[in-house]
């Protein structure tokens, strides 16, 4: 069986530093460990799937200090414990719960990032995106576009763990397909599909 994996969704153009851009499925694929081989060149750290999306959002929230991570559940961990341990590193101010409420955490999420901060919003699992698809390819994807680009959102990532999680046909679609036809938005899939 496939493992759950996050699917990175973010808002273009990104104007962060490059381990702060590395959020999402890239930053497993394209160097894990990052934070430790900038010190020491010849360290690589081996981790799971889970471990190398927990330290992609600890190099974010250490190298940016706008950065927020939220959504549901992600105090605790998440449901696949991908933000373990982040707000007793970060604090409660900078790692939180949301309510229940999709449309809020996207519309939060696009509103911090306009405001030129960096917004990780987690939605529990793919399926869920859906009541925030409006949001996320008419608003985020669009921002600077309809600014004439004077405003962007792009420091804004989704998460949302997709394919295969073990629940029959819900929570398990992946989405890559239907967000990929959205000009601007710039995804990044699970390698593991």
């Amino acid at each position: 069986m496939r493992r759950a994996a996050s699917a990175g969704l973010r808002a273009a153009p990104r104007r962060r530093p490059l381990s702060a851009r590395r959020l999402g499925a890239s930053a497993w694929s394209a160097s894990p460990g990052r934070a430790a081989a900038a010190e020491d060149p010849e360290e690589t750290k081996r981790m799971n799937l889970f471990s190398a999306v927990n330290d992609a959002m600890r190099i974010a929230l250490l190298t940016d200090e706008s950065a927020v991570v939220f959504g549901e559940d992600v105090a605790f961990g998440g449901v696949f414990r991908c933000s373990v341990g982040l707000r007793e590193e970060f604090g409660p101010e900078r790692v939180f719960n949301t309510p229940l409420c999709e449309q809020g955490i996207a519309g939060f999420a696009i509103g911090y990032a306009a405001m030129g901060r960096t917004a990780v919003a987690e939605m529990q699992f793919a399926d869920y995106i859906f009541p925030a698809f409006d949001q996320i390819v008419n608003e985020a994807a669009k921002y600077r576009y309809r600014s004439g680009a004077q405003f962007n959102c792009g420091s804004l990532t989704f998460r949302a763990p997709c394919g295969a999680v073990g629940h029959g046909v819900s929570l398990t679609p992946t989405l890559t397909l239907t967000l990929r036809r959205s000009p601007s938005l710039s995804l990044t899939p699970n390698p593991n599909i």
